[in-house]
């Protein structure tokens, strides 16, 4: 269960060429490319013939042509041609979507067209697309896990301490209560310490052992992340050796037992050290694997267990069961009611974290 109106990342935009790209996007079969001027384009991958894939046929200009009649489709999903036919039924127009390229993101509306115009498209401008932060923009990372799993995951992160000690974990985020801001519009989870262990990846870049630390994490519908982490020598002076690190993490759903995950990490220190560039880069794909790693196995194990299995909330849930409630209103608001992907992650049968 997924809320559909909202916008949602179809693809990183350096994924999307001319060439026809399949994807399956909250359970249903999208096909993207580009237009000749460059423009993206999302339309349904399936002929409306024979049901064909029609990422399986080729471009002809801005045209999709069907590799098993030859019938073609424009950007807007109208069938433009049929061989040996003159008239084009109707019927032969296949759903498009509407897409919008920002931030190096291309967003796609899966719901009621109608809200779309009216619904504001995520702003990740102030920092993918600021000279004042460089980033190493990936690919999206599949998980074989509802999306739910990964909002949690980012959402909690108390986890660093024990799956990400070789990065950035230090066990003073695990010890520390957050202070959780639940409202309207999304979740933001914050901590901050006067004094703590430096994160293994900054104890190798710049010799710290202790740091001056904030991290402060975002949550908005429909699956959008922004985890924003501020470090500094204990008893610093000197605003040139403040390091801001920021990760902008938007996830999709595929099915409900599958997401997309589309993460970055930039920085405001050393823009033009390729060096550093690279082993934050580094560093931060460790981190999103083992999170794959340990997402993915409790998804096997909830598959495996059953629905009865029990779980317990505890604390640091605040934030991941409100972010789920947020969810789970949304899309019953649409008429959707509950399914697999929300409701099979954590226990949550109370719904309430134990104080």
């Amino acid at each position: 269960m997924f809320p559909r109106n909202c916008w949602y990342v179809a693809a990183m935009a350096h994924e999307v060429s001319d060439a026809l790209f399949p994807r399956t996007l909250l359970n249903e079969p999208v096909l993207l490319f580009r237009r000749q001027d460059g423009s993206a384009a999302a339309i349904e991958n399936r002929c409306s013939h024979r049901r064909v894939s029609l990422h399986l046929g080729k471009r002809v200009g801005d045209h999709v042509q069907c590799g098993y009649h030859g019938l073609e489709f424009d950007g807007s999903g109208q069938c433009v041609r049929i061989p040996n036919q003159e008239r084009i039924p109707p019927k032969a127009c296949i759903k498009a979507y509407p897409l919008v390229e920002r931030d190096g993101f291309l967003w796609i509306w899966m719901g009621d067209k109608a809200l779309a115009a009216h619904t504001p498209v995520p702003d990740f401008s102030a920092v993918c697309s600021s000279p004042a932060y460089v980033g190493r923009r990936g690919d999206a990372l599949r998980v074989e896990a509802p999306y739910t799993y990964n909002l949690e995951n980012v959402m909690d992160l108390s986890h660093v301490s024990y799956a990400h000690q070789q990065t950035v974990g230090t066990q003073d985020v695990a010890e520390t209560r957050p202070r959780t801001t639940v409202s309207a519009h999304g979740v933001e989870v914050h901590r901050e310490w006067e004094r703590t262990d430096a994160a293994p990846v900054f104890k190798r870049l710049f010799g710290w052992s202790e740091t001056r630390r904030t991290q402060t994490i975002r949550f908005w519908p429909g699956a959008n992340i922004q985890l924003d982490i501020s470090s500094q020598p204990v008893g610093n002076t000197d605003p040139a050796l403040v390091r801001n690190i920021r990760v902008v993490g938007p996830c999709t759903p595929e099915t409900e037992g599958t997401h997309l995950k589309f993460s970055t990490m930039y920085r405001d220190f050393a823009l033009d050290d390729a060096d550093i560039t690279q082993r934050l880069a580094d560093a931060f794909l460790v981190t999103l694997h083992e999170d794959k790693v340990l997402m993915e196995n409790q998804w096997r194990n909830v598959l495996a267990d059953g629905a009865g299995a029990p779980m317990v909330d505890i604390a640091v849930d605040q934030a991941p069961l409100a972010t789920r409630r947020m969810l789970q209103k949304m899309a019953l608001a649409e008429g959707q009611g509950q399914g697999q992907g929300q409701g099979q992650g954590q226990g949550q049968g109370q719904g309430q974290a134990q104080p």
